[in-house]
């Protein structure tokens, strides 16, 4: 991950800049994990099944679709797991960089 334009990431900067990064990816990953809720293919299988059309086809179907259901929802689960590891990363960062400050009187480096 590039440090912010004018810091490195051994400063408190960088590492600000540093989390702010993986929060926003943390971001992107809860919307994406959304998208993944709300999409129309989640509602599929309603439309399958012996209900609709006979024989061992409309079967298999329904439960391709019902698998591919569990698998879009446990990938939305695992996208919010991940952000929330990112989170926790950039809070550690954040923290860091706050004793590292407070360590060296605010100046950012090492007396």
């Amino acid at each position: 991950m590039p440090p912010a334009p004018g810091s490195s990431p051994g400063t408190a900067s960088g590492a600000s800049a540093a989390a702010e990064q993986l929060r926003q990816r943390a971001t992107a990953l809860r919307a994406t994990a959304s998208e993944l809720e709300s999409t129309p293919a989640l509602v599929l299988y309603r439309r399958a099944g012996d209900d609709v059309w006979r024989g061992p086809t409309p079967t298999r179907c329904l439960d391709d679709l019902l698998q591919m259901r569990a698998d879009l929802l446990r990938a939305a689960d695992d996208l919010r797991a991940t952000a929330r590891l990112l989170v926790q990363r950039a809070d550690q960062l954040d923290a860091e960089a706050r004793a590292k400050a407070a360590a060296t009187g605010g100046l950012g480096v090492a007396s």
